[in-house]
């Protein structure tokens, strides 16, 4: 008898969460999103390709639309056309120079002793007022997502292959994670559950090890709520993923230092070098932004503590210190604001912005994000710890040198045509900087190596390597008896 083939459920569940409340993705969707294409584009394996989300009570899947998915894609590239463009935020930026100006009329009526305590009192009103604002939207956006999830489970309504809408996997299909499923409850009992039900084997991505090994760097909580995502998923996973060499070597360090057993292979899987889900010019308004920008160096990624774009500021403040500032150019910081930045944030706004040499582009669409990089000096990544590093091979695929973190996976990312520094040594940081503002022969040269050395890579590498790993697997036998026992 015929074997059936093997088909790939992908769990897009904390995508749509994800898209909640977000407007441009972050590393992790993108990633998912540049792999989803990938696929599509690949007509061996995309006829064997679902995608599904969560049951409303968590102890299911059920099957969703490519449709679905392409338009969060397009939503969060920028391409949609409801979108607006990134916001620049720096010294005199118009849109807040009017209220600053109020507050600060007002503030001359209040007592010197009283005017820093109030102050705080305020900013901390308007940040909880904006969370209330955030989490209700995100609350009613959540009801509203249940209800329809529920409806396309008992209707039936999902892709025309996807079989009326419900979740059928043989035994042998595959139940692919390639997000941050770290954020739904009980993950590891839904892998367990669905492999004891259905006979399907169970395949994750592991993007980082940070929540575990620098929990300094997290959101309060998330250590802990990763620790008991990885103790019980991993367990469960047929194959492990890894984006990097160094995130695989992470994995296999972290099991044998808590004596943990990987009995999966743990794979590394190739990330590609350029974006392909919005080919958009800038608009009118974003190139003139940038245009206005003059020389600048451009640093991508979301701001956080682990990210270091505290030894930037620094950076720039002793270039300013050392020399005229209109031979300084600009330091433009390109994306959304993440976590434990608060105090960085309050101290570039302190320094009126470095006399505007600090420029940060919020959220910017892909569109404008090319824009940046094509007209760009050179671009910086100064992160402490990274499970992969896109914005490196992004910057080498535009052909911009790059100056890089010597931790973890980010010298893996540049391939050596990256310069390499220690981003806890601000003056070797300071230097290499130097050598690159005052010496373009210097910088020409780096650019030359890139344009000679430097090789793409397509996301379909990464598919190659999920077909080789999950297409040609043994099938399991099917359980003979129907749901037993978590074990979790």
């Amino acid at each position: 008898m015929q074997q059936e083939p093997v088909r790939i459920w992908i769990d897009v569940e904390d995508l749509f969460v994800y898209a909640r409340t977000a407007t441009r993705p972050s590393g992790i969707q993108r990633v998912v999103l540049e792999i989803c294409h990938a696929l599509r584009n690949d007509a061996h394996i995309w006829p064997a390709i679902r995608f599904v989300r969560h049951t409303p009570t968590g102890t299911d899947f059920v099957p969703v639309a490519w449709a679905e998915v392409e338009a969060i894609s397009v939503r969060l590239a920028g391409g949609a056309a409801a979108q607006v463009t990134g916001q620049m935020v720096t010294a005199g930026t118009a849109q807040n120079a009017e209220h600053v100006s109020r507050l600060r009329r007002m503030a001359q009526h209040i007592p010197t002793s009283l005017r820093v305590p109030a102050g705080q009192m305020v900013r901390s009103l308007l940040a909880a007022g904006q969370a209330l604002g955030a989490l209700g939207q995100a609350s009613g956006t959540f009801v509203k997502d249940v209800a329809q999830a529920e409806w396309r489970n008992r209707q039936g309504r999902g892709s025309p292959a996807q079989e009326n809408g419900t979740f059928t996997p043989r035994a042998g299909d595959v139940v692919l994670t390639l997000g941050a499923s770290w954020t739904h409850a009980a993950y590891g009992a839904l892998l367990h559950r669905s492999k004891e039900r259905y006979g399907v084997r169970a395949a994750v991505l592991v993007h980082d090890l940070v929540p575990l090994l620098w929990p300094e760097w997290c959101r309060p909580g998330l250590p802990s709520v990763f620790r008991r995502w990885y103790a019980a998923v991993l367990p469960e996973c047929d194959v492990i993923f890894a984006n990097s060499e160094a995130t695989r070597q992470d994995v296999l360090a972290y099991a044998a230092q808590h004596a943990q057993t990987v009995r999966a292979p743990v794979i590394t899987l190739p990330m590609g070098s350029g974006f392909v889900t919005n080919t958009a010019r800038p608009t009118a308004e974003e190139a003139r932004l940038v245009a206005g920008l003059g020389a600048y160096v451009l640093c991508v990624g979301t701001l956080e503590a682990r990210k270091n774009h505290a030894v930037l500021f620094r950076t720039w403040r002793r270039l300013l210190q050392e020399r005229p500032a209109e031979e300084v150019p600009k330091l433009v910081l390109a994306g959304c604001q993440g976590w434990l930045v608060d105090d960085l944030m309050q101290q570039i706004r302190n320094s009126v912005w470095l006399e505007g040499h600090v420029v940060w582009v919020d959220a910017p669409s892909d569109a404008l994000m090319a824009h940046l990089y094509q007209n760009c000096l050179f671009t910086v990544f100064p992160s402490f710890y990274e499970g992969w590093g896109l914005p490196v091979t992004e910057s080498l695929a535009w052909g911009k040198a790059c100056l890089i973190s010597d931790r973890s996976s980010l010298p893996e990312a540049g391939g050596g045509l990256a310069e390499a520094f220690d981003p806890d040594n601000g003056t070797d940081l300071l230097a290499r900087i130097r050598r690159w503002l005052d010496d373009p022969q210097a910088l020409a040269a780096q650019e030359d190596a890139i344009r000679a050395g430097f090789r793409p890579v397509a996301w379909g590498n990464a598919v190659d390597v999920l077909k080789q790993a999950l297409l040609t697997e043994k099938t399991p036998e099917k359980p003979e008896t129907g749901l037993q026992q978590s074990r979790h």
